[in-house]
Formats: C-alpha cells, structure tokens, sequence
C-alpha cells in the first residue's frame, strides 16, 4: 500500500503533531491516544474535518534505537534496524497519515547525538524504508548535503530544519537560511526561533512574509514559547504551510493544542479550516 506523501501548502495550512514515544508500547499508547483525540474531534466537530494532517516522530527520544547506539561497538555503521523498525510500526498505527521522520541532535534541541556518518545512515535507512512520506535534516549539519541526497536517493523528500533557542536572528539572516535549504534541493524549510520580544515575533513574521514572496517551496516557521503562540496559529496567513500543535505531547516550547490550533486556523480563514486530502494539497 502505498504511503501519503508530504503536501504542504500555506493556502490550506497542515497540522503537525509530534510522537514523542521512548519504546513500543509508549508508540502504541501515543497512536491510540491520536485514534481516540481525532475520532472524539470528528465526532464533536460536524464537518468532517481532521484533527491533525500529519505525524512527526523523534527518532532521538526512541530508546530502542538509542540503547543498540550507545551500547554495541559500530552498532550506527551496521545500520539503525531498530530505528527503521520503530518508523514501520508506527507507520502501520496511522497507515492514511503522512510521517516526517525526525533525529533532532542535542546540539539542536534533541535528546541525543550520533556521529555525523551514523546520522547520514539514520537518514539513508528512515528514507529505504519507504514509510515516511518525509525525513528531517538539519540544515547545519557537516553532512547534510549528502543526507539530503541520500534521501533523494529512495525517492523520499526532505524537510530541511534550523532551531535557535536563544535567540531571534535578524529578518535577513532568517531569509537567508531559507533560501539556502531550497538551494540545497529540501522540498521544505523549516526554521524555528525563540523570541525575547514582541518585535522578535514579528522579525519572524517579516521574514517568513518576505521570503514566501520569491520561495519555489513550502515554509514552517515559528517562534517559540508563550510569545511566539501567534505565530503557531496564525502563520499560514504570512506564508507558513504548517504548524506543530499537541494532542497529549510537546516535542518544543509553546505548542499548543491540535484543537484549538484548528479552531483559531478556521476563525483566521474558513477556507484553511479542515484541510484535503491527507497532508494538504499539493506542493508548489
């Protein structure tokens, strides 16, 4: 059977949620617990609308994968089979829902590391598998053009990615990374900043508005924490294509809940409200 893709588009807005699991049986509990959260939403709702559009799960929070890592000598050369394994279950629990396959790094907000050529073939075997509709590679990492071509290679699409939790960069820089993740052959770019005040929310919102105007692919951008809450519900109307919200489980700062980001998502734009087919429309 073959897998929903990614399609993102700003014009009809996706919800991402995160699967934050540490093993199989917090996989299975996650995935009946968004069963449950979507059915009771449909069910309440009236419109036929979705709950959320896609799953996005951190491989870097999966224990299984992470023990075999840290424990057995060359275990990341051989290849991540518990990793890979992880991603076909979870898969099989949500088989009408795209997957964004993540290993976020310490270094960017994750829970783990792993050296840059076991991270190549972390990407490579998540992409082989034919499971997720798309992986995440850090835009920064020394080997993220060739985890990107590595995906390519399986015909899997890249969502490129860049966090600053300290900061928010100037509008320019903003629009610079972006740019550069398109020019490294991504399908998407993510970029993720944590603002310190009103005016760094809205240096996001310029940026992402600016560079949607010229961008040839779709655009995440938020900012993080309590300020940044406006730019998780009301980003598609700047040009962002998505937006991560919650149902039980944060994976960063000041998501919120998969509800009540639709709700605000159909307040801002009825016609961004339920969304299509599963993941959106098409991508430019």
């Amino acid at each position: 059977m073959p897998r929903p893709q990614l399609r993102l588009n700003a014009s009809s807005p996706s919800i991402i949620v995160p699967v934050t699991a540490r093993d199989r049986d917090g996989l299975d509990a996650q995935i009946a617990a968004l069963h449950e959260a979507a059915a009771q939403f449909r069910d309440s709702d009236g419109t036929g609308g979705r709950l959320f559009d896609l799953v996005e799960w951190r491989v870097d929070l999966y224990e299984p994968f992470l023990r075999r890592v840290a424990t057995e000598p060359g275990a990341a050369a051989a290849g991540p089979d518990s990793a890979v394994a992880g991603l076909i279950h979870l898969a099989d629990l949500l088989p009408d829902v795209p997957v964004l396959a993540t290993f976020r790094p310490r270094a960017e907000g994750g829970d783990a590391t792993l050296s840059d050529d076991a991270y190549v073939d972390l990407i490579e075997a998540l992409a082989a598998s034919g499971r997720a509709a798309a992986v995440d590679v850090e835009f920064r990492h020394p080997r993220a053009a060739r985890a990107i071509e590595a995906a390519h290679a399986h015909g899997t699409s890249v969502v490129a990615s860049n966090h600053d939790f300290d900061a928010t960069p100037a509008a320019d820089e903003i629009v610079e990374r972006l740019a550069e993740m398109e020019d490294m052959g991504a399908e998407v770019a993510k970029i993720a900043v944590m603002p310190r005040t009103a005016a760094d929310v809205v240096t996001l919102i310029e940026a992402t508005e600016r560079r949607s105007r010229a961008a040839g692919i779709p655009l995440v951008t938020m900012a993080m924490g309590a300020l940044g809450a406006v730019t998780r519900v009301a980003g598609a109307v700047f040009g962002s294509a998505a937006t991560f919200a919650t149902v039980g489980h944060t994976s960063a700062p000041g998501q919120l809940p998969a509800a009540d980001v639709r709700g605000a998502m159909r307040l801002l734009d009825p016609a961004g409200g339920p969304s299509g087919p599963a993941g959106g429309p098409s991508q430019p």
